[in-house]
């Protein structure tokens, strides 16, 4: 059987990574906090061997095959990001890293166009919707954090006609 792929960008404690694996989706999945990543591929390694999952150590850029800063905040790790600002808001402290780098482009080559992509990647949300217009076969579903409108009309010069807004608040 040929599963539908979906592609989880910031994979984070990988919740939602697991949630598409028990519906029988492949998940590629893009974590560029190395802590993270570990933790879930040690806890999703039943996955990872049957070749359903497969973890990415990196993090999503507007470039490919370098690095970049990467700012891990220890109190709040879902607000890590390649941007300070995003990762210290509220005054919180950071450590930096340096992570390697991939983008769209890159991740469909090596493992196909997919199905659905889930985007949350704290602080360059932009950087995916900039990238989705520049490939050949868009996914059928995505899903992103639009914090300004123009990641909105990144989606639509993207081809994508109908949209569900939801406010997290």
């Amino acid at each position: 059987m040929n599963k539908k792929t979906i592609f989880d960008l910031g994979m984070h404690r990988g919740l939602d990574t697991e949630f598409y694996l028990s519906k029988g989706f492949r998940v590629v999945a893009l974590e560029a906090n190395p802590e993270l990543a570990k933790i879930c591929a040690e806890r999703l390694s039943s996955y990872v061997d049957s070749g359903d999952l497969t973890i990415i150590n990196k993090a999503l850029s507007d470039g490919s095959g370098d690095s970049i800063s990467f700012f891990l905040n220890d109190d709040k790790d879902d607000w890590s990001s390649v941007s300070a600002d995003w990762a210290s808001k509220g005054g919180h402290a950071l450590r930096e890293i340096t992570v390697p780098t991939t983008n769209l482009s890159e991740m469909v080559r090596e493992y196909g166009a997919p199905y659905y992509i889930k985007c949350d990647i704290e602080g360059a949300d932009h950087w995916f919707a900039e990238q989705l217009v520049e490939l050949e076969e868009t996914p059928e579903f995505i899903s992103v954090e639009a914090i300004s409108l123009s990641i909105l009309a990144f989606i639509r010069a993207a081809k994508y006609q109908e949209f569900q807004l939801i406010n997290q608040w």
